[in-house]
């Protein structure tokens, strides 16, 4: 059977720096058949001729759309209404795919038709050249076995022959609409979607300046099962440009409080079975900014949030009882001591 086809999707804001690493590991990623869509969100830079110079060499691979600045979502959205293959993966234009990873998710997706999208491990990588290998347990801190979180794992070599150099490692189907409530557990380089199963649901929000991915995965999640690859598919480059998680924590705060209540917070069968970790979740949210408040001394606001919470720390409501000079003393103090003894 002939692989499945794929487009893949980059979002691009003045990174022409940048871009030539990430296109270029995509075009040794895909195949004939495969097509490259660089939306770019606006840029002032010379991201257009990195791209017409990658074009002159592969003309029938990569198109060029332009989009008004508007942030990763919308320009995924305008990637995703052009693309026209079944299966649409996405890619970052500051990060790099491994040789083969495309090869392993297009199998396994091949190999289960069932599942909605497919996503895998990544591999922290930094200018200095040091990396950390199997890094997303650093974004969602689950320690435990992908057998227990997600479904007993299969070896892939029972699917296919491993590629060159490539060590064995299990694949796992489940669902992930529960775990994605509680963490963050898929990046969206290593994401691999069927669009017929996703449907309405492979839609990125158009009013949120983050988070924008954490909703579309949500409702991705609610649509069917998920597969995990148990290793690298790509590398997360470190660098000192502007990333989406430089974003303050009231901003995140709100963006997350946006989607949890969109997505889970909308689908009444969810809330009657789980309710109570829902509403833990939205605690935890509220929580962490009435802390990011109580830092600054803003107490009235601190205390509207944890109000909200409905459970939060006593040590929270204790300081948020006092007058915000002093909270930010108090806090700012222990800050400083904590320095000193370090």
């Amino acid at each position: 059977m002939s692989p499945e086809p794929v487009s893949v999707v980059i979002p691009t804001y003045n990174r022409a720096h940048l871009l030539p690493r990430a296109i270029e590991s995509v075009v040794d990623a895909t195949l004939p058949g495969d097509e490259i869509l660089i939306v770019d969100d606006g840029s002032q830079d010379n991201s257009e001729e990195v791209v017409a110079s990658f074009q002159r060499r592969t003309p029938d691979r990569i198109r060029f759309l332009r989009a008004a600045h508007g942030g990763a979502g919308p320009a995924r959205n305008v990637g995703v209404r052009a693309a026209r293959n079944p299966l649409v993966a996405f890619m970052d234009s500051d990060d790099e795919w491994m040789p083969d990873g495309l090869h392993l998710h297009r199998t396994i997706l091949g190999h289960r038709r069932d599942v909605v999208f497919s996503f895998a491990n990544l591999c922290l990588r930094m200018p200095n050249g040091t990396e950390t290998p199997h890094n997303m347990v650093n974004w969602h801190h689950d320690t435990r076995s992908w057998d227990e979180i997600l479904g007993r794992g299969v070896p892939f070599s029972t699917v296919a022959p491993l590629p060159a150099g490539r060590a064995e490692f299990r694949f796992h189907v489940g669902d992930m609409y529960l775990r994605e409530l509680e963490r963050d557990y898929i990046s969206m380089i290593t994401l691999v979607v069927r669009r017929e199963l996703a449907g309405d649901a492979l839609r990125f929000p158009d009013d949120l300046p983050i988070g924008e991915d954490k909703e579309c995965l949500g409702r991705l999640s609610a649509r069917g099962p998920a597969a995990w690859l148990d290793c690298d598919t790509a590398w997360n480059w470190g660098h000192d440009g502007p990333r989406v998680s430089d974003a303050n924590t009231p901003t995140q705060v709100e963006n997350w409080l946006i989607f949890l209540q969109r997505i889970w917070g909308s689908d009444p069968a969810f809330l009657q079975k789980h309710g109570d970790l829902y509403a833990e979740v939205l605690a935890r949210q509220y929580c962490k900014r009435a802390q990011w408040l109580l830092v600054r001394g803003r107490t009235r606001e601190a205390r509207e949030d944890l109000r909200r919470a409905r459970t939060s720390p006593l040590s929270y409501r204790l300081l948020a009882a006092l007058p915000g000079f002093m909270t930010k003393g108090l806090l700012g103090m222990r800050r400083l001591l904590s320095r000193s003894v370090a």
